[in-house]
């Protein structure tokens, strides 16, 4: 039989962080890499649209790029976090993926 066959769309679910991350890269690229910046704009994303929940917080999705090892704190002694090379990485691919499709 020749033809279409018509189903109901089902989105693929991606976890919490893998939505944040989205969002956290091009943050990131708006921000020249101004981790701090980034993480307040979420931060303010998070209360006017509440992209967290109870059981999943800003400072949880936090956690979870340092043991990602997508960012670190810094070593200047001045205290907060810069991106790691895995993190410009990414942010490289998204670029690519953007311009040239998948």
């Amino acid at each position: 039989m020749l033809g279409y066959r018509f189903t109901h769309f089902t989105a693929e679910t991606k976890s919490k962080f893998d939505e944040l991350f989205k969002i956290f890269k091009q943050l990131i690229t708006h921000t020249s890499g101004d981790v701090e910046e980034a993480l307040d704009w979420m931060k303010e994303l998070d209360k006017e649209y509440e992209l967290t929940n109870k059981d999943y917080t800003i400072d949880d999705f936090i956690d979870e790029l340092k043991k990602r090892g997508y960012l670190r704190d810094k070593k200047d002694g001045k205290g907060g976090m810069s991106i790691t090379p895995k993190t410009e990485q990414e942010i490289r691919n998204n670029a690519l993926e953007h311009i040239l499709g998948n």
